[in-house]
């Protein structure tokens, strides 16, 4: 199943877009936004299966070709992330820009921090710089979203609490 967002308000509007990324359908009747989705997913993701299957089985009517220029950040916030860096040359890139050194450890400890969001752009938006000779960094990463995962949770049961996963950039 294939999620999106439209730009609609601050959260967006969720659409569902079809297998070949060419066609989309409105699915704000069953959850506004791809947050609300996520807060009933047992409940709705059947629902949400079902029309995103009508769609690619050309079963539906209200259908609108998709344009990713028209989207929001699938989730254009979050409550929080967690972000576990697995490409360690980019920290070390990124502290020496700072003037920073990496500590030793960083080669062979993994590295995770905790963050807020207040926004996330879309798949086309420009990326908004306030003086570019300050130097820009970005990169492309995996989002994994789950529900809500209890604190100590065993490896073989985290698995059970992913719901979707998504390209994500962030600047």
């Amino acid at each position: 199943m294939k999620l999106a967002s439209l730009k609609h308000r601050r959260d967006g509007k969720l659409i569902l877009v079809s297998r070949d990324l060419t066609q989309a359908v409105d699915a704000s009747d069953i959850a506004l936004t791809l947050q609300d989705a996520l807060d009933e997913w047992d409940t709705l993701s059947p629902l949400l299966q079902a029309r995103y299957e009508a769609l690619n089985d050309n079963n539906i009517g209200e259908r609108f070709p998709f344009n990713p220029a028209d989207c929001e950040s699938p989730l254009p916030r979050a409550f929080q992330w967690a972000d576990g860096s697995a490409y360690v040359n980019h920290v070390e890139l990124v502290r020496k820009a700072r003037g920073a050194e990496m500590p030793e450890s960083f080669w062979t400890d993994p590295l995770m921090y905790q963050g807020v969001s207040d926004k996330f752009i879309g798949p086309r938006d420009s990326i908004e710089l306030c003086d570019e000779a300050w130097g820009c960094d970005f990169e492309a990463e995996i989002a994994v979203i789950t529900d809500d995962v209890a604190m100590a949770t065993p490896n073989e049961k985290a698995g059970n609490h992913i719901k979707l996963l998504m390209p994500l950039v962030r600047r």
